[in-house]
């Protein structure tokens, strides 16, 4: 739930109306400010490589396989992006994995 919606509901179902401290004190700033890029990185990653890379899983196919397994792979090319969500799909020989990749950009806070 996000802060919002919880704000909107205890005004209407939290007994006396509650709501969080202070959340009319808090400023959003809406400015568009492009602070992350996302690239995808495709995997096309043989199926024994894949299964020996994540053989601490009991479950290769888990979405938590998959995201170990990219971020050592990350890690192995030195690579400083921010591992986002990853899709998977395999066939008998190979495992696809879809990785979004985020980068930083300039810090908006650094402007200030």
């Amino acid at each position: 739930m996000s802060l919002w919606q919880y704000y909107s509901y205890c005004k209407t179902k939290c007994p006396g109306g509650q709501s969080m401290d202070g959340i009319d004190s808090i400023v959003v700033d809406t400015a568009p400010v492009t602070t992350l890029q996302v690239f995808h990185k495709r995997l096309k990653i043989p199926l024994p490589v894949y299964l020996d890379g994540v053989a601490e899983f009991t479950d290769p196919w888990d979405e938590q396989a998959y995201q170990l397994f990219v971020q050592h792979y990350l890690d192995e090319m030195k690579d400083p992006g921010i591992l986002g969500m990853v899709r998977q799909e395999h066939d008998d020989h190979y495992v696809y994995l879809d990785a979004a990749i985020r980068y930083p950009s300039e810090s908006p806070l650094g402007s200030q």
